[in-house]
């Protein structure tokens, strides 16, 4: 009988825990640098700000001035992508190297870069 209040209670915990981690959970932020300069001469180290959240399955990005929602958006322990109008993502997460695809006038312009994590409260 004792072994199993033990467990129980352990169990209990672990629960809590769990709730906890889930409710503290925010949305992480990475702060790329696309650096192929062979799709947009002139354009290295551009910068490109993504948020996503694990939990909700969100993914957005601020580049020069402009803002993107993501739709179609796949987050995995592997890689995170997703889908806007005109441009898609993609991004390694074990190397955080980002693909930015931009499309338009029926042809596809692809850049490439790194990304690294934003600390939160940043």
């Amino acid at each position: 009988m004792r072994l199993t209040q033990t467990t129980a209670s352990i169990a209990t915990a672990l629960v809590i825990m769990l709730a906890g981690a889930a409710a503290t959970a925010a949305p992480q932020q990475l702060a790329c640098v696309l650096t192929d300069t062979a799709a947009r001469p002139g354009s290295e180290s551009r910068p490109v700000t993504v948020i996503f959240d694990d939990a909700k399955k969100t993914l957005t990005a601020r580049e020069e001035g402009h803002e993107y929602d993501f739709t179609k958006v796949t987050i995995t322990y592997i890689a995170i992508s997703g889908q806007a109008d005109d441009v898609s993502l993609g991004i390694d997460r074990s190397s955080l190297g980002i693909v930015w695809q931009r499309y338009g006038n029926g042809k596809v312009a692809t850049e490439f870069g790194h990304c690294r994590p934003v600390a939160a409260g940043k």
